[in-house]
């Protein structure tokens, strides 16, 4: 191409560009920007929400909050600015439903709109509301003495129009930013009308601002800011508004419960209703305990369809109960995906010692945040303990830390006070639990714990999680958590003779007609399937007892013996074992099945021989004489029968006849 061609193609460019750029120019299409004078106006019509900070003067800390490391506007900041609003009448207000978002749990209660100046006027009353449309109409208890209402846009927005964002980005106060609509997209839910998008940069705060056109007038409210990098925010069209009713309407697509671990879900639409005009504070109210209603209905519906395979009544599940697992602490029932095959997730306690006399225990869990044996100072009498939910959360604290972080420093909890809620319930089970609530205001969050007495002080399910999640049939969630929840006791002699005191405001049923009583080096315990009288001089207060329950096969909700448990030394694995076999169901393994045929026939590992392991010797028995038939509670009959075992150290270290002691110590039980 030779230089008379080069430019001629560069004239042509150059002449394109100039059209173009008159073109937009003639269409009016140019990027403009707000008067000073508008803008001015403008802070008469568009303010803040905001609402409370909140600080707990329950909560102790082990040292001053650092709010001097704060920067200035954190550390003097007296309210969480959480969205914008705007004038449409002398009267009334509008901003998107989700900056106040009623329907969700939430300890910051009150809300407020702020001037450029600082100035507070608290909220009154819900005019409109649709979290469909995510608006709201509201007016005020106080008003600001000059109100300049924003008039809506006379004549139809076009792609390309400069709009501006208007709101509270970033919690910073008003501000106004110049982009252009991109787009008219289908509302995404339901397609009931096309969202505008906008380049406008929007973010966090933003919400429920106006979206302005050159001329101050509304064209929409700013309800979603862009994901991504990418500045294509969304308004809802403010003629959107002329749908609202005078009834408060709340929708939720696609509310899911589910049970984890299987396929089984119920999935439905939330609607709820209620007329206005009416206080914030009672709508919200109205809103949350109808959708906390809601959760649970559907959980309800969920377990009825599910209850022929599901726990406890379905027939795989019934067969797990004849070889249950011990558990250390808690362990939870869970289902396979078909609830074909039945487990128990039991997870492992790690101490932490307090003292050299008092552990914490921790421990994961499968529906809580984590689990813990909490023990009791030796000063402190096990029932003042396991009634004092402080005194556990407590005593927690020193061995699972619990932070406050203020800018780039944390600082460690000492205390969440005396709890804001106690309920004591009982589970189908026949369980006591106390149920203890802290809030944590000043992040917006709670605190959980779920305890059982437990003879070395209490052991409970912790849960931490935001306020929001606080109802949505949590607490109906919990209980039936807990009802599908085995547990296992472990401690020493003396704990146990002080647990059985408490009596049945707080014993598990399993328990309250049980005895442990040591005279000496003498032992007697008596439980619901059996009596022991022992004596060896190895028995001490310090001896320690485990007494692992599970559920019971005869029937439909009860606890029962899996194993029983006496370490005469601590810290020695030598032990003396009572166990219940059941007749293997259908579905049971194989390991199992052989090892009821040995039982039955006092033969391989229950043959009442010495049993040399190596680091161990063993002698088991199956006790024929207690062989029986039991009827379940759908008539299913299958035969059990009680074993007895005694394990030894290794023939080097062990003194004495082992068939001597282990005789005398199967001499020493009762069979009921």
């Amino acid at each position: 191409m030779n230089r008379k061609r080069i430019t001629a193609a560069l004239l042509a460019a150059l002449l394109t560009l100039a059209a173009v750029a008159t073109a937009q120019a003639e269409d009016g299409n140019s990027v403009k920007f707000l008067s000073k004078e508008l803008i001015r106006q403008l802070s008469h019509s568009i303010y803040e929400v905001v609402t409370p900070k909140l600080e707990s003067g329950k909560i102790e800390y082990d040292r001053p909050l650092p709010f001097d490391k704060l920067d200035f506007r954190e550390r003097n900041e007296k309210y969480h600015s959480i969205g914008t609003a705007f004038f449409i009448s002398g009267k009334e207000l509008m901003t998107a439903a989700h900056v106040f978002d009623l329907p969700s749990f939430s300890l910051l209660k009150e809300h407020f709109i702020r001037d450029g100046a600082g100035k507070v006027y608290p909220v009154g009353n819900i005019r409109k509301c649709s979290n469909v449309r995510d608006m709201l109409v509201f007016d005020l208890k106080e008003y600001p003495e000059r109100i300049e209402p924003l008039k809506f846009i006379s004549n139809g927005l076009e792609v390309g129009d400069t709009v501006f964002s208007a709101g509270n980005a970033l919690g910073e106060g008003i501000s106004y930013r110049a982009g252009q609509v991109a787009s008219f997209t289908d509302e995404r839910e339901y397609g009931l009308w096309k969202n505008i998008r906008f380049s406008s940069p929007a973010s966090p705060g933003n919400s429920g601002g106006p979206l302005l056109t050159v001329a101050g007038e509304v064209a929409g409210v700013i309800v979603q800011r862009a994901n991504t990098g990418e500045n294509y925010n969304i308004a809802v069209p403010v003629s959107e508004l002329s749908k609202l009713t005078d009834k408060a309407e709340f929708q939720l697509r696609n509310v899911t419960v589910e049970i984890a671990g299987t396929d089984e879900t119920v999935v439905k639409d939330w609607l709820f209703s209620l007329p206005l005009p009416a206080p914030a504070a009672v709508v919200a109210e109205q809103a949350q305990n109808a959708l906390d209603d809601f959760y649970q209905h559907l959980g309800k519906e969920l377990t009825e369809r599910v209850k022929e395979k599901n726990f406890p009544k379905g027939e795989r599940f019934r067969d797990f109960l004849r070889n249950q697992p011990i558990a250390q602490g808690f362990a939870s029932l869970t289902p396979d995906i078909d609830f074909k095959k039945w487990s128990a997730a039991g997870y492992s306690l790690n101490k932490l010692p307090l003292s050299a006399e008092q552990n914490v225990h921790r421990g994961d869990s499968l529906h809580f945040a984590f689990q813990a044996l909490v023990e009791k100072a030796p000063d402190i009498p096990l029932k003042t303990f396991v009634e004092s939910p402080k005194l556990i959360m407590d005593t927690l604290l020193k061995a699972e830390p619990n932070y406050r972080h203020l800018g780039t420093e944390k600082v460690r909890i000492t205390s969440f006070g005396e709890p804001e809620q106690v309920s004591v319930w009982q589970d189908r089970l026949g369980r006591t639990w106390t149920s203890s609530l802290w809030f944590r205001d000043h992040n917006n969050s709670f605190l959980y714990s779920h305890c059982l007495p437990h003879p070395k002080g209490a052991l409970c399910n912790m849960t931490t999680k935001p306020a929001g999640l606080l109802k949505l049939g949590y607490f109906e969630s919990v209980k039936d958590a807990c009802d599908e929840t085995l547990v296992g006791y472990e401690g020493d002699v003396d704990d146990w003779a002080e647990y059985l005191t408490l009596g049945k405001k707080h014993l598990p049923a399993f328990f309250q007609q049980a005895e442990i009583i040591r005279n000496g080096s003498s032992l007697k315990v008596r439980l619901k399937n059996f009596q022991l009288e022992f004596s060896s001089p190895k028995i001490s207060g310090k001896s320690s007892l485990h007494v692992h329950l599970g559920y019971d096969n005869s029937q439909l909700l009860a606890e029962d013996l899996v194993r029983f448990e006496l370490f005469p030394q601590k810290g020695s694995q030598a032990n003396y074992r009572i166990q219940p076999l059941w007749e293997p169901g259908p579905f049971s393994e194989e390991g199992y099945g052989n090892a009821w045929k040995e039982a039955v026939s006092s033969s391989g590992e229950f043959s009442g021989k010495v049993i040399d392991k190596g680091d161990r010797r063993i002698i088991h028995n199956a006790m024929q004489q207690t062989k029986k038939n039991v009827t379940a509670f759908d008539g299913k009959k299958f035969d059990m029968l009680f074993t007895v075992g005694c394990a030894y150290k290794s023939a080097a270290e062990e003194e004495g006849s082992i068939e001597e002691d282990c005789a005398k110590f199967v001499q020493g039980i009762k069979f009921f």
